[in-house]
């Protein structure tokens, strides 16, 4: 955890601000495309947000925050903050990471979910490696990442898609010209995602990489069972009841976890799993991870029989 100071807001749309805060002491480790970090606000309100761009010494990053007057408060709370306070930030951590290689890169976006996907474009072309972006927004006023994206002189490999004048993209078209064994990173609202999901299936070949930032709507209807869970370093058992969490379980018993949006979202609470089949219920893990049986997310992952033996 470090502490940082607001150092400057910058509007970027009519309901998107950039925030730079500076550390005060040291410097972030870990800034990389793709990564985010937590932001501890007040009333202990603890909010995600993706690093879009950093200085060079990593005394200073940036996030770009979307005001969502509807929502939990974070945002509300962030866009109240003003130049010169003080705030703890944790990680950077990523989960999100552009991988490398010499594939073709197609990096969709979505509302404000551009921002890991700026920090991505500004790395393929340094590395000069082959890509293309698609920004889609509603409304051109709500394309907070547009300017971002441009000053990075990407020419025709950016396309900005407004839907108001631009209709509904088609994304069965747009994955089925890409080339062979291309990888797609995309980051937007749920249903975006889940469109760019369905359409994976015209791909030929490849790999879809994505990230949510609210959970996953299909995990939420089912029902709850209570299970126990076995600590490997000291063999202690703790019961875990239909209404709970493991995270909330073993934190209340004094087991020391990271957590943050507690939603499955953001991987702060992943721990490895030794022994058990795990009902996997986060938004963060891509299939082929949660196939792999090897980690869960504590705040929302549960057990599919009796016992989860976890390496903590």
């Amino acid at each position: 955890m470090q502490n940082a100071r607001l150092i400057r807001k910058s509007e970027l749309s009519d309901d998107t601000t950039d925030f730079a805060f500076e550390i005060l002491e040291g410097r972030f480790s870990g800034l990389e495309a793709g990564a985010h970090v937590d932001v501890h606000l007040s009333n202990d309100v603890i909010r995600q947000y993706s690093v879009w761009s950093w200085s060079l010494d990593g005394r200073v990053l940036n996030v770009g925050v979307k005001r969502e007057d509807a929502g939990r408060g974070g945002s509300v709370a962030m866009h109240a903050l003003e130049v010169g306070a003080t705030v703890e930030i944790g990680g950077p951590r990523n989960h999100f990471k552009l991988q490398s290689g010499d594939r073709y890169v197609t990096l969709i976006a979505g509302g404000i979910g551009a921002t890991p996907l700026v920090a991505m474009a500004r790395e393929l072309l340094i590395s000069g490696r082959a890509f293309q972006v698609i920004y889609l927004v509603r409304t051109r006023g709500l394309a907070a990442m547009d300017a971002k994206f441009r000053a990075l002189g990407l020419d025709q490999w950016y396309r900005l898609h407004c839907d108001d004048t631009d209709g509904q993209l088609n994304f069965s078209d747009v994955l089925h010209s890409l080339p062979v064994d291309s990888d797609v990173y995309t980051c937007g609202p749920e249903p975006m995602l889940k469109a760019v999901l369905d359409a994976g299936t015209v791909m030929r070949g490849g790999t879809i990489h994505f990230e949510r930032f609210s959970p996953a709507s299909e995990v939420d209807q089912r029902e709850a069972e209570s299970f126990e869970v076995e600590l490997t370093s000291t063999g202690a058992l703790y019961q875990i009841g239909a209404d709970d969490t493991i995270l909330e379980v073993l934190r209340t018993n004094g087991v020391p976890i990271d957590f943050g949006c507690s939603e499955g979202i953001c991987g702060s609470c992943i721990v490895d799993v030794a022994e058990g089949e795990v009902d996997h219920r986060d938004g963060i893990l891509t299939p082929e991870e949660q196939a792999t049986n090897s980690y869960m997310c504590t705040c929302v992952s549960r057990a599919k029989n009796k016992r989860l033996v976890l390496d903590l």
